[in-house]
């Protein structure tokens, strides 16, 4: 059934996005590339360098019927741009991107979404990174999108759910953004063992108004994902899968799915909850196209999907009805000589042998002070602690803390702490 979005310009995507199914736009790199992008260049420097043909890969894709574009700035976070000596251009590239894309987009109804991607870097003790740096780096390039004039960001092709956490926090505390939130996942997980239903709980629950899953392998393999996904959560999903499976020619990846073959994969997302569906790696302009075909000749299923209230750890996700727990003491004398020490692995020691056996642990504080360093407490118990957490505090800093850093939706126990960074009172 045909719709016109220009109808619907009161509405907010996220409320479109239940009403119908919304195009998204394709793959830039590819296109890019086509218009004479070297392989090892940066394709953001173009915002500043070929400014009239990203606009043109812009505008490719509104004719072929896209409802939303995104910005050409996916890798232009500072760590990113800092490969190709660009650091000092991040506002300009950011600036422009949005720009270029809303020039475009001006009078016709088609949405505009900054596209942010990860940044490549690790957390510690992996890598250099906190959560608040990392914060500070989504902060950064959100800043002249916005001030561009976007009001929707997507954050795409992410593999860890913390870093989509600090990303998502970014975007909360800079306020004004609808959030669209995508993971991408190889097989039943992402490359840091994140499951689909525990990242759209999570995601959810910390303010994104859309979740969904891109790039991965071709349609086929989002499939499931995207199953979870709606079978954990209420809000609309998201989906951009890549044209198939590369294939190397000549030692570069080329994507050989039909737009037609492509297309055919809508119905089995959109009976998931998928309402916004583009394309990803390989896709172009036709694909756009043919999903426009199919989808606007296609009925919206009826009825609404219902979900239970869910906790989540980083790896899975449960009811909160029905919650089997065990108790996890870290106020005893043990563990706070050891935290004051600097040693935040005397945590092991603490986690219940029975952890394993339960739905979820009390994490119980005490009256502990928040006098000890909360990043290195919450990242180091989230690498043994697997399932999800209830907060059982009496310090509201102290459970402030945990929540802002841990890398799922937890649980509160306590009276007089508040349900922030999406955390749930039971």
């Amino acid at each position: 059934m045909i719709h016109d979005i220009r109808k619907e310009t009161y509405m907010n995507l996220a409320e479109k996005c239940r009403n119908r199914v919304l195009i998204y736009d394709g793959s830039k790199g590819v296109m890019l590339q086509l218009k004479g992008l070297s392989g090892g260049d940066s394709a953001e420097e173009w915002n500043l360098t070929h400014p009239e043909k990203v606009k043109e890969v812009y505008g490719s894709y509104i004719a072929a019927g896209a409802d939303v574009i995104q910005t050409n700035t996916f890798c232009a976070n500072a760590p990113s741009l800092q490969n190709h000596g660009l650091e000092d251009k991040l506002y300009e590239i950011n600036y422009e991107g949005a720009r270029l894309a809303l020039s475009c987009a001006e009078g016709t109804g088609v949405a505009v979404a900054a596209s942010a991607g990860p940044t490549g870097q690790f957390f510690q003790p992996a890598g250099d990174m906190t959560f608040d740096s990392m914060v500070e780096v989504f902060r950064q390039q959100l800043r002249p999108m916005k001030e561009a004039g976007v009001s929707i960001v997507n954050f795409e092709t992410f593999t860890d759910l913390n870093e989509m956490r600090a990303a998502i926090v970014a975007a909360k505390e800079l306020g004004g953004l609808e959030i669209i939130s995508s993971m991408t996942f190889e097989g039943e997980r992402t490359m840091s063992g994140n499951t689909p239903s525990a990242c759209a709980v999570t995601c959810a629950a910390l303010g994104a108004d859309i979740v969904g899953a891109n790039c991965s392998g071709g349609p086929e393999s989002l499939l499931e994902p995207i199953h979870e996904m709606g079978a954990a959560v209420d809000i609309p999903l998201s989906v951009k899968p890549n044209a198939g499976l590369p294939e190397m020619e000549s030692g570069v990846a080329v994507f050989k799915q039909q737009p037609e073959d492509f297309a055919r994969s809508a119905a089995g997302f959109i009976g998931n909850g998928v309402r916004l569906i583009g394309g990803c790696c390989g896709s172009g302009p036709d694909h756009i196209r043919a999903l426009r075909e199919e989808i606007d000749h296609m009925e919206l299923p009826q009825g609404e999907r219902r979900t239970e209230q869910m906790l989540a750890s980083a790896y899975e996700a449960v009811p909160v009805s029905g919650i089997k727990t065990v108790e996890m003491n870290v106020h005893t004398d043990g563990i706070l000589a050891g935290m004051q020490s600097g040693d935040y692995y005397c945590l092991m020691d603490a986690i219940p042998q029975d952890a394993g056996e339960a739905d979820a642990v009390i994490l119980d504080f005490g009256g502990m002070e928040a006098d000890f360093d909360l990043w290195s407490f919450t990242s180091t118990l989230c690498m043994f602690l697997k399932k999800p957490v209830i907060v059982k505090a009496g310090n509201a800093e102290v459970a402030e803390g945990f929540l802002r850093y841990y890398a799922g939706r937890a649980g509160l126990m306590a009276d007089g702490l508040k349900e922030t960074y999406g955390a749930i009172k039971l």
